[in-house]
């Protein structure tokens, strides 16, 4: 199981975000702060970026980076609006704080219209927390909005060039989102073993502890290049989140019964070169242990959905272009699947919570792939026809053997029984925030 993968099923978007602190994102009709860029891609030799240089032009800043999942798969539609607006004053900025050779080595396998910048200190000048965040000036330089790029809209962007009021659509979500990050910082590090403040570094931490029922479910991931730790934090699942997620099967082959899942738990994870695959018995056994449950493996042949290559696959595949960051979504509001750095087995895993009947990959295809496109939710032929069209893959009704797992509250009786726990699945459960931190 890769450590980064993000939510292969929500019912909302997930977002890959930068846990840092920074200062206080200006509000609108604040002068915009100084855009200064180490080095900047895409433009016009000479270019100058300060604000008297781009006084009369609207600029969109898009805040991203090559690790950011969701930031890559945005930037198809961001091109196709960059390059509907050329003509219209508007400037889009793609705004990134790596090193310059790793966006480069980017950008020569993914073209994004406008100018790219590098740059450090503009993240906090413009307080951005997560990413993808879209910062929108006017052109006067002053603050117009603040948002996620799906709400840019291109007629208001062109009224706004054109010196017209404008009211952005605004991110409700953006204090809310704030507010989380802040007390998740506090509660992961208060959930840490105290050795985690000393020099010496635990080599293995685990914790479950209880969460909020009525908070959004979240998931960090993080990764240390330079110790080889990895972490993972969940704030606020049910169990028909932990369950799959502990024994990597999709949550639509999960069955929560009685008043199990109403519980919600925050669960950490520490250890060096984080292997899910090797450790999954011992998560099982200790989640199933702190919160009183018992699992139960169960396997039968039933009817099942085949996902196979046709003579196209070479040609309609697309290999990814991110050097970390992965996602594999369907997004039920919107009918459309994203796949950023993610194998044909995540693609299954997603198809079985859109189709809500198993999935099973029987490609043989290795690699990771990037591809988006559209299928309504439920709908086989449609869902068939799609994955044709543009992977080049096709679906085949069968019969297979399942793994399922049962969930059901431990009896008091067996209170000291072990625990029995087996590989899980995957349905769109309560819509999840997933936000990855960079690597340090």
């Amino acid at each position: 199981m890769k450590l980064n993968r993000i939510c292969p099923v929500a019912a909302g978007l997930c977002l890959a975000c930068a846990l840092q602190t920074h200062a206080a994102t200006p509000t609108v009709g604040q002068p915009a702060p100084t855009l200064s860029f180490a080095q900047l891609f895409g433009a016009p030799d000479g270019t100058k970026t300060d604000w008297p240089s781009l006084k009369g032009k609207v600029v969109v800043l898009e805040f991203w980076a090559t690790w950011c999942a969701p930031c890559i798969a945005e930037i198809p539609d961001l091109n196709e609006l960059a390059t509907s607006l050329a003509a219209s004053h508007v400037q889009f900025i793609s705004v990134d704080d790596e090193d310059p050779a790793v966006v480069k080595n980017f950008l020569a396998k993914k073209h994004m219209e406008g100018w790219v910048g590098i740059g450090k200190s503009i993240f906090d000048d413009y307080g951005v927390q997560s990413r993808p965040t879209t910062i929108v000036i006017d052109p006067q330089g002053r603050i117009a909005a603040t948002m996620n790029p799906q709400q840019l809209v291109k007629d208001q962007l062109i009224a706004l060039a054109e010196g017209k009021p404008v009211v952005f659509e605004s991110d409700p979500g953006a204090a809310t989102m704030a507010a989380a990050q802040k007390a998740m910082q506090e509660q992961i590090a208060a959930m840490k073993n105290p050795a985690a403040g000393s020099a010496v570094k635990p080599l293995f931490e685990f914790s479950i502890r209880p969460g909020d029922a009525n908070a959004m479910p979240m998931t960090f991931t993080g990764a240390d290049k330079a110790t080889g730790q990895s972490s993972i934090d969940m704030r606020n699942a049910p169990l028909s989140l932990l369950i799959p997620w502990a024994t990597e099967l999709p949550e639509v082959r999960v069955s929560v019964h009685g008043d199990a899942d109403k519980a919600h738990y925050n669960m950490h994870l520490n250890a060096p070169n984080l292997d899910l695959d090797q450790l999954a018995p011992l998560l099982q056994q200790a989640i199933a242990a702190a919160t009183g449950v018992k699992l139960t493996r169960h396997a039968e042949e039933e009817d099942a959905y085949v996902l196979q290559a046709t003579a196209q696959a070479d040609s309609k595949l697309t290999k990814t272009v991110s050097n970390h960051g992965s996602m594999c979504m369907y997004d039920a509001r919107e009918g459309k699947l994203t796949m950023i750095n993610t194998s044909l087995d995540d693609l299954a895993q997603s198809l079985e919570g859109a189709l809500r009947i198993p999935v099973l990959n029987e490609t043989k295809i290795p690699g990771e792939f990037d591809a988006g496109f559209s299928f309504p939710k439920d709908d086989f032929d449609a869902t068939k026809a799609a994955l044709e069209t543009n992977l080049g893959l096709t679906l085949v009704k069968a019969k297979r053997t399942i793994e399922r797992v049962s969930v059901d509250p431990m009896p008091v009786s067996d209170k000291s029984a072990p625990v029995v726990a087996d590989k899980s699945t995957s349905v769109p459960g309560p819509s999840v925030q997933t936000i990855a931190i960079p690597r340090q």
